[in-house]
């Protein structure tokens, strides 16, 4: 009896150990497959960081043996709107292009008026008049009476609430643009609010300008800003007179990049400024 407990026991522990062992290298393998996935999303980044890509160059999205792939997006960071432009110097008509926003996105009229005069209380030096729907500074709330340093700190903004509580509110903005929109990346809802656009010419514009993109060498849809401005309708005298809302190939962009291998997944936003052959790094999140 004794030895067959002592069998007993010898073939428990043997069990334990080869479970442990097992469990070790598996262990081992998803860190391996982790750290491959994380070596694809940095090879896409790679990839779309090279002066001579666009967001419809073939070898955005490439695939391994083993599992392992990368996808990569690059999108024009002037289609987004940069807030700290439409602040800037309190334009009425900036303002008003803001506002029109809000109210795409369902703020009420008092909401709107809230949240902008709250952003403009929130970005003006200190020692001005307080905006009329702005919030009173207190114990509990204070501007600190400068531009905006991150989408993420418009939530800090008294009145924010109605924007921030919205389903991927931070998607339009920015503050890492030129300012104008930009022709070769904005969304025909935020060119309908451009004046004298419309959403009917914004709709036509960004539809012709997907057929025509991966049309060419470079990966352009519009070879220059008379060709961009010939398919949207408007001369070149309109243009300049729309130049605080519209412009032409911001040399900033936003890059996505999800690597892959087998059922691990790492992803890298980056916003990066090309100049030519160089760049430079402006934001960089990774998961």
């Amino acid at each position: 009896m004794l030895a067959l407990w002592a069998l007993v026991l010898l073939s428990a522990i043997l069990f334990a150990w080869i479970v442990r062992i097992n469990e070790g290298i598996d262990g081992v393998q998803q860190a391996n497959r982790s750290l491959e996935a994380r070596a694809m999303a940095h090879s896409g980044l790679a990839v779309a960081m090279h002066p001579g890509v666009t967001k419809t160059s073939p070898h955005l999205n490439n695939r391994f043996d083993h599992g392992r792939s990368y996808r990569v997006t690059i999108e024009s960071e002037g289609g987004r709107l940069n807030l700290n432009y439409l602040l800037a110097g309190g334009d009425p008509a900036r303002l008003k292009f803001l506002k029109d926003y809000l109210a795409l996105r369902g703020l009420t009229f008092h909401e709107r008026e809230v949240l902008v005069d709250c952003l403009l209380d929130w970005t003006a030096p200190a020692g001005g008049t307080r905006r009329l729907n702005g919030v009173p500074e207190g114990p509990d709330y204070h501007p600190p009476h400068r531009p905006l340093q991150s989408v993420e700190e418009i939530a800090e903004v008294a009145g924010s609430g109605p924007l921030t509580s919205l389903p991927r509110w931070k998607d339009d903005l920015t503050l890492m643009s030129r300012g104008p929109l930009d022709l070769e990346g904005v969304s025909a809802e935020l060119l309908g609010l451009v004046p004298g656009i419309g959403a009917q010419r914004a709709q036509q514009f960004v539809k012709t300008r997907k057929k025509l993109e991966g049309g060419r060498p470079d990966g352009r849809a519009f070879k220059d800003i008379p060709e961009a401005l010939s398919y949207l309708g408007i001369s070149q005298e309109q243009f300049s007179q729309l130049s605080g809302f519209l412009g032409f190939r911001d040399p900033v962009q936003r890059i996505r990049s999800k690597g892959a291998a087998g059922e691990s997944v790492h992803e890298l936003e980056v916003v990066v400024q090309k100049n030519g052959a160089t760049s430079q790094i402006l934001l960089w999140s990774e998961k």
